[in-house]
């Protein structure tokens, strides 16, 4: 059974927080993440209103993963505050045993906790800097553990262009039955320019433990004064397509995000609601 755990930790378990928790997620999202969504990728990027506005999200994977995530915000003074939380669950996992038998298959769950605590401000006219610190906490079969990570980025911003460098998940590593698995620590980078109404953006990831790259390709384009379509090529592995749509009207916000997962996994949908009170 330890072996069987170890797997799907490895290959499923804390890489849970590589999986996008919002609608901007499948596309490049370090670069163009703003609101309360850029608390998931990029704090730097992360501007609230002087009101509290609350997302709500809704995440479908392939197989039968899901997640839940929120994230409510305001500006106090000079300083912009968020709070998150991602709940992800794998659904039911069947359990082979690593020997030939006729035994029946177990199912088993799991599902990972985060909760994040966010904060960002300028430190120059057209800089920014953010940090988030993170509760992590996972559940598998009758084993748990936690730990606790941070993020911190930095953007520079123009009205043309702007670019942004940072670190996300870095933190002391988390046991499942005794092993010790290492969270997915990544160095990011993102840049966007604009060419008239469309916005060019690129994302680049370092998986730290993987010793692997993932980027991504993306542009917006506004179809309306308060719509926003988004499209990103993505590379994880192998290459797959990103698309989105935004409408935000006030206080009141709707999102949603697809793409289509590599090596045949099927198609993820993600959709949010946003309202400012």
């Amino acid at each position: 059974m330890g072996t069987i755990l170890f797997v799907i930790i490895s290959s499923a378990g804390v890489n849970s927080l590589l999986m996008p928790p919002s609608p901007i997620g499948v596309t490049t999202s370090f670069a163009i993440a703003r609101g309360g969504e850029a608390i998931f990728y990029n704090p730097a990027n992360f501007e609230a209103e002087n009101n509290f506005k609350l997302w709500c999200f809704y995440n479908r994977f392939y197989v039968s993963m899901q997640s839940v995530s929120l994230s409510l915000s305001k500006k106090i003074k000079s300083i912009d505050f968020g709070l998150a939380v991602v709940n992800f669950d794998y659904g039911d996992i069947e359990w082979h045993p690593g020997y030939p038998t006729e035994d029946s298959l177990m199912n088993y769950s799991a599902n990972d906790l985060s909760i994040i605590l966010c904060g960002s401000a300028n430190i120059s006219s057209k800089g920014r800097v953010g940090l988030n610190l993170k509760y992590i906490y996972e559940n598998i079969y009758v084993y748990s553990d936690y730990t606790f990570a941070f993020d911190l980025s930095l953007s520079y911003i123009d009205s043309k262009f702007g670019i942004s460098f940072g670190a996300a998940d870095f933190g002391s590593r988390i046991t499942i039955n005794n092993e010790e698995v290492n969270l997915p620590a990544r160095l990011n980078f993102g840049g966007f320019y604009k060419l008239k109404k469309l916005v060019g953006s690129v994302d680049v990831h370092y998986l730290v433990n993987n010793d692997a790259l993932d980027f991504g390709l993306g542009i917006n384009f506004p179809i309306h004064k308060f719509v926003v379509l988004n499209a990103a090529l993505n590379y994880c592995e192998s290459f797959y397509p990103g698309f989105g749509l935004a409408i935000n009207q006030g206080r009141f916000g709707i999102k949603y995000g697809g793409a289509f997962y590599p090596e045949g996994l099927g198609m993820i949908n993600t959709i949010g609601i946003g309202l400012g009170f």
